[in-house]
């Protein structure tokens, strides 16, 4: 089924690039000043986060041009309890855990539209996108005569710049059905910080990337 949409989305662009100039007046130009909200087209048609954030929307500040945002963030607490009996034995282990999470991500892009026809547009952007990702976690071990805690802080910061291309079709006055794909440039930087009562320990890692971008088939309703 997603092998068979991908080949759908290409082949749709493939045909699309063939399209003449029109001189008939766009849809596009209604619409300026309107924003709309993006949703993803997955497989069976269900809808779900666009671009992989929890939400994405677009405001046209022009007939030909649009900037698109997108934004996820992530909270998480865990507090944990467990016991282990030793089969055959009357040793018990015991442990209690507290773990923190926070994610954020931020995606920015500036969008040009090439109308091809009444109700069809090529469209290019690109903009820059971060994420931040932080976990601390403490386990405490109170009947381990050997190691009594252990503590963890992770820390991953990731920057970068997305290129794509696509193309945007208008099929109702408030609704748009699009396809794209592009390329990714980032740099991320992760930080591992972990001790026990015996030692400490940090870790770091530094890389930069250039990749394939999202292969996004969505649905926009402006409003």
């Amino acid at each position: 089924m997603l092998i068979r949409r991908n080949l759908i989305i290409t082949l749709s662009l493939f045909v699309f690039s063939f399209v003449p100039f029109a001189q008939n007046t766009s849809c596009l130009d209604s619409l300026e000043g309107q924003y709309a909200l993006q949703f993803q087209i997955s497989d069976n048609f269900n809808l779900t986060n666009f671009q992989g954030t929890t939400f994405s929307g677009k405001y046209h500040f022009g007939c030909r041009n649009a900037v698109r945002a997108g934004l996820s963030i992530d909270l998480a607490n865990t507090e944990g309890e467990a016991n282990e009996t030793l089969l055959d034995t009357t040793l018990t282990n015991s442990y209690d855990t507290d773990q923190n999470g926070f994610s954020i991500t931020i995606k920015t892009q500036f969008i040009q539209y090439v109308p091809r026809i009444n109700n069809i547009a090529f469209f290019v952007g690109g903009g820059p996108f971060i994420n931040f990702y932080n976990n601390t976690s403490k386990t405490n071990y109170p009947d381990n005569e050997t190691v009594t805690y252990r503590k963890e802080d992770i820390d991953n910061f990731t920057f970068g710049v997305d290129l794509l291309i696509g193309v945007e079709w208008m099929f109702s006055k408030n609704t748009s059905l699009s396809a794209e794909y592009g390329i990714q440039f980032y740099h991320s930087s992760y930080t591992r910080n972990s001790e026990d009562n015996h030692l400490k320990r940090k870790v770091t890692e530094k890389k930069f990337r250039i990749t394939r971008g999202d292969l996004n088939f969505g649905i926009s309703v402006y409003f």
